[in-house]
């Protein structure tokens, strides 16, 4: 009976080694999944910094033009 009980033992093992590497095999695809959201996410994130910085490079060159002179009244 020894025998027996050894290989039931051994099947268990395996099977429980099975689901284990199932669950894991899930937790990737899930983490995968994640990585591709946090991607897009940064590339949107780049987008909009890139527009803020061209608002702000214009704000800068219209700052920079020189001001308006007052004419005088004419006489």
């Amino acid at each position: 009976m020894g025998t027996v009980s050894d290989i039931l033992s051994g099947i268990k093992q395996v099977i429980l080694l099975q689901e284990n590497v199932s669950r894991l095999q899930r937790e990737v695809e899930n983490l995968a999944q994640d990585v591709r959201r946090v991607r897009d996410y940064a590339g949107e994130i780049d987008k909009r910094v890139a527009r803020i910085e061209g608002v702000m490079e214009g704000v800068a060159r219209a700052s920079a033009q020189p001001a308006r002179t007052r004419r005088l009244p004419k006489k």
